[in-house]
């Protein structure tokens, strides 16, 4: 070894080998680093060392006996390099979101959504996919407090997000809360700016009214189901088939004038005048005076004074034995409702249990509320147990504490008496 000869032999064969294998390591080891740096593009290669980065990390690159591919086959190779480089990043994006998502940390999945957004809207668009997915099996498993609290999140900054609202008036509609689907339907056609958009929320709006004019229909409710459609009138969202199904609603309450007095106004309409048309030939050819229809109060077990504001009544309505509340009556609310500030005043309001959180359309625009389950309620003498409530800010100036709404009232036959200031109330 001494040999000095020998050992500069040695020399050039180890810088020569050291030489190589950094060579073909270099473009390996950039490539290494786009991966971590979660990077589209690969790292500059220039000369040769593009085929070698080919050769090193797609075998298939090079052909039988080491001479390098075509400079297309070359160019397919880059390709596959970038979605090597691009694809662990979105996967472990994606996983990191569910991971959220899975740890009820909607904040900071939204967070991350925002993120995703402003930085690469092509891994947003599958982070939107796995959003939809994880609000579909919150609602089918009703787990209402996770459902509302994860869209409530997206919602309060994607508020014009068609597919989410949709998603929302469905969640609404399967929990009976049809008035409030009304009011997200309403909010979706505000931000429906393309004629796409449109014709998917007129469809699925049409859907969604018909499946509860059957269901109330089934039932022969025709109250909430005129309350339903006043509401949708009141909306805005009223199209010519809606006042046909009405007015059959109104005809078989009793209340032939009404039906007829629509009937008229529809009889020029291109979608419902025919059938317009022939209701009214039916009711002029029965030549029958429907029987004038019996007060589904006239046999009144209760009598509950009221207290007349303009053409509106309030009426008292007390919470679990001790708390009293003054309630405007109100038939086009689906559910009773207390303002925040006086639902915060109740002794009573820590026995309440929260079961979800919903939007609810009020004079100041569309809002978000908490529904609570109360163990009791208590009008006049009558008791409802596990009822709900729905908390929402709103104006309290105007001397009352909510809404009394139909989920208490309907479970009643009632009647106003306007002239004395009465409410007559009767089990069903």
């Amino acid at each position: 070894m001494n040999n000095p000869s020998l050992i500069i032999l040695v020399f050039i064969a180890g810088a020569g080998a050291g030489w190589l294998a950094r060579t073909m390591s270099e473009p390996v080891q950039s490539q290494f680093e786009l991966v971590v740096a979660g990077r589209n593009q690969p790292a500059e290669n220039p000369g040769n060392n593009s085929s070698a980065t080919a050769q090193t990390l797609s075998p298939a690159g090079v052909k039988p006996g080491g001479a390098p591919d075509t400079p297309q086959a070359v160019g397919v190779n880059q390709r596959r390099l970038q979605q090597f480089a691009v694809e662990p990043s979105s996967r472990a994006i994606s996983q990191s979101f569910q991971n959220l998502l899975d740890d009820r940390l909607y904040f900071d999945a939204m967070t991350l959504y925002q993120e995703q957004v402003q930085q690469d809207p092509q891994s947003a668009i599958q982070l939107k996919k796995v959003l939809l997915d994880r609000l579909d099996l919150l609602s089918k498993d009703r787990n209402n407090s996770d459902f509302s609290e994860l869209i409530d999140n997206y919602l309060a900054v994607y508020f014009d997000d068609i597919d989410v609202l949709l998603v929302l008036a469905e969640f609404n509609q399967a929990n009976g809360s049809y008035l409030e689907a009304v009011d997200v339907y309403l909010l979706a056609k505000t931000y429906a700016y393309t004629e796409v958009e449109q014709q998917k929320l007129l469809a699925r709006f049409n859907d969604f009214t018909r499946a509860v004019d059957n269901l109330y229909s089934n039932a022969k409710n025709w109250l909430p189901l005129i309350n339903f459609y006043s509401h949708i009138n009141a909306s805005g969202l009223m199209t010519s088939p809606h006042q046909y199904r009405q007015a059959i609603a109104h005809l078989r309450s009793g209340d032939e004038y009404f039906a007829v007095e629509q009937f008229k106004q529809l009889l020029n309409d291109s979608l419902v005048g025919e059938s317009a048309a022939i209701a009214l030939n039916n009711l002029t050819e029965s030549a029958q005076t429907p029987p004038e229809p019996v007060s589904p109060v006239a046999d009144a077990s209760e009598t509950i004074a009221l207290e007349k504001r303009g053409n509106q009544y309030l009426v008292d309505l007390t919470v679990n034995r001790r708390d009293d509340v003054k309630l405007l009556i109100d038939t086009g609310a689906s559910i009773t409702t207390l303002s925040r500030a006086s639902f915060d005043t109740l002794t009573t309001g820590g026995e309440a249990e929260i079961v979800d959180r919903r939007v609810f359309r009020t004079a100041g625009g569309v809002i978000m509320g908490t529904v609570y389950s109360v163990p009791e309620l208590r009008l006049g003498s009558y008791v409802i147990t596990n009822s709900q409530i729905a908390v929402i800010d709103f104006d309290t100036s105007r001397g009352f504490d909510g809404l009394l709404g139909m989920n208490v009232l309907g479970q009643f036959r009632f009647q106003i008496d306007q002239d004395n200031a009465k409410l007559l109330l009767s089990s069903k």
